[in-house]
């Protein structure tokens, strides 16, 4: 176990990283919320726009649960999660942002996503979605933060998976020692 003077030297090591990270999360906020802000300015709620006819849509969608609108109108419990995963999130980003490049991006890609719909349920009370692929029946339809955090989860499994065994059996790569750039 890492005593607390370690993850304090680890974690001011990675300050600069981390402020790099947070920069690039901040963007990809903001291109969730410029997408949202769109779709409600240009398309009226429940309408919908044929992309690719019977492939992709633009829907508006109000959706005040979570997949499938599931636990609708659970807001708070929404927020609450959202709340602890993503200061959760901030500091694995913190103690890791010089790791694994595809670890923490996974990370990096959850932590945006959360962030992007927590701001629409504290604000609006649901989340604003819009994209539709019609060639899936009853398939949910999703917005640009939805996708940063199944593309991030993706990439957490495929790293626990396949990258890092010893992520799971929670031995050390090796011998058990970190190189110079914190990776184990």
């Amino acid at each position: 176990m890492l005593k607390k003077s370690e993850i304090k030297a680890r974690c001011k090591d990675n300050i600069i990283a981390y402020v790099i990270l947070l920069v690039i999360s901040a963007a990809l906020v903001v291109l969730d919320q410029i997408s949202k802000y769109l779709v409600v300015l240009y398309l009226p709620k429940d309408a919908q726009i044929n992309v690719i006819p019977y492939l992709f849509n633009f829907t508006y969608v109000e959706n005040k649960g979570a997949a499938w609108g599931m636990m609708a109108n659970s807001r708070w419990i929404f927020i609450v999660v959202s709340a602890i995963a993503v200061i959760a999130l901030a500091i694995l980003l913190l103690y890791c942002a010089k790791s694994k490049k595809f670890f923490v991006a996974s990370l990096l890609l959850i932590f945006a996503g959360g962030i992007g719909n927590m701001i629409d349920r504290t604000v609006n009370g649901y989340v604003v979605d819009f994209i539709q692929f019609d060639f899936f029946q009853k398939f949910p339809v999703f917005n640009v933060a939805d996708s940063y955090v199944t593309i991030g989860g993706f990439m957490l499994i495929i790293y626990v998976l396949f990258i890092d065994r010893s992520f799971l059996s929670g031995k050390k790569k090796e011998n058990g020692k970190e190189n110079g750039n914190g990776n184990v």
